[in-house]
């Protein structure tokens, strides 16, 4: 089956001579070159982001919907996870059944496998793959209708470590294991997290190993200017409070306990890291060739019951990117690439860790 693969997408995609990084297989995809009068061909790269992930479906739809041809994928951590679903065949409007199964905070709850003590994560994480098994069963990389790379971070060699052969639901365990939150994934001796650490929107990684003319990135991160708007709203709601004495009481009890609460532990942990992605998100956003970037204020990483208007953000950025997408298509040869970002702010939706 893997020979068959490989050998249909040397069809898709063009020679590279550039080194690349470490994968499952120690192996690199074979590449043809195309004639210069075919079309371009377009690879998708799905940034982390924990709940504010879910827009990847929104986008996902509206490229389905419009017949916009996608030759690969590139996922980390939540792009990971809903780019292996979109892999394995599995159309946009499934996707948004399965983000509905999480209707509440009881629901996404019973995901959770605490660890005790715990020294390495507060979860493990065990229940959340077997809920994407349910979908994927033992489904392996070489049996997926589309190429795909899911990312994860090795703890020991600093690196990323690039999934490309094997169980897809056990790379995309490894590649959504976030520090701190989820005990790191043990597999052949690496310990494994959250690819968000080291590559948390892996456009160069998609041109290197598939070769494709062009990629569309999609990411739900936060820029510096995104990060202004939402911290305004963000005193401005702090400040306001609840108005019962009880009610802010109870509130300030929960805030002290609450690991992941603003300005606690974790909040600060994940503070910290996001400040190091979002660097690595801009240099990745500079070589995409289309950057899609739905963005909202007042959202969360487990934010997963909302999931509705991070689909509807989604659809939205997809929908105002439809015009350079089709542009893209229009050109027969690409050399060189251009950049362009489409933009969509929802001011009902970001930041704040509750």
């Amino acid at each position: 089956m893997i020979a068959t693969l490989r050998h249909s997408c040397a069809k898709w995609f063009r020679a590279t001579n550039q080194e690349a990084p470490e994968t499952s297989s120690g192996e690199a995809f074979s590449r043809e070159s195309f004639p210069s009068s075919r079309s371009p061909t377009i690879g998708l790269a799905l940034s982390c982001g924990g709940a504010r992930g879910l827009a990847h479906v929104g986008v996902i739809q509206v490229l389905e919907e419009e017949g916009i041809p996608i030759s690969a994928i590139a996922g980390t951590s939540m792009g990971a996870y809903v780019g292996s679903l979109w892999a394995a065949g599995l159309h946009g409007r499934k996707l948004e059944e399965l983000a509905r199964e999480i209707k509440d905070r009881k629901t996404l709850l019973r995901l959770m496998d605490p660890v005790f003590p715990p020294s390495e994560g507060l979860i493990r994480g065990d229940k959340i793959r077997l809920h994407l098994e349910r979908s994927l069963g033992t489904l392996d990389f070489s049996e997926l209708p589309k190429p795909l790379l899911v990312i994860a971070t090795d703890l020991d060699d600093l690196t990323a470590h690039v999934f490309d052969s094997g169980p897809v639901a056990t790379a995309v365990h490894a590649s959504s294991a976030i520090p701190g939150v989820c005990a790191p994934v043990r597999l052949n001796g690496r310990r494994l997290v959250d690819g968000g650490a080291s590559e948390p929107l892996p456009v160069s990684l998609l041109k290197m190993r598939f070769g494709v003319d062009a990629v569309i990135a999609v990411n739900v991160m936060p820029t510096p200017a995104d990060i202004g708007a939402c911290r305004a709203k963000d005193v401005d709601a702090a400040k306001a409070g609840p108005r019962n004495a009880l009610a802010r009481w109870a509130s300030r009890f929960w805030r002290s306990i609450n690991l992941l609460a603003y300005g606690n532990v974790m909040d600060t942990f994940q503070r910290s890291l996001m400040s190091a992605q979002l660097r690595l998100v801009q240099k990745e956003s500079e070589r995409a060739d289309i950057v899609i970037h739905p963005w909202f204020c007042e959202s969360t990483w487990f934010d997963y019951e909302n999931f509705d208007r991070y689909i509807a953000a989604g659809r939205a950025a997809a929908h105002a990117a439809l015009p350079e997408i089709r542009a893209l298509l229009n050109q027969p040869t690409l050399e060189g690439g251009g950049h362009h970002e489409t933009y969509q702010s929802n001011p009902a939706v970001g930041l704040h860790a509750a």
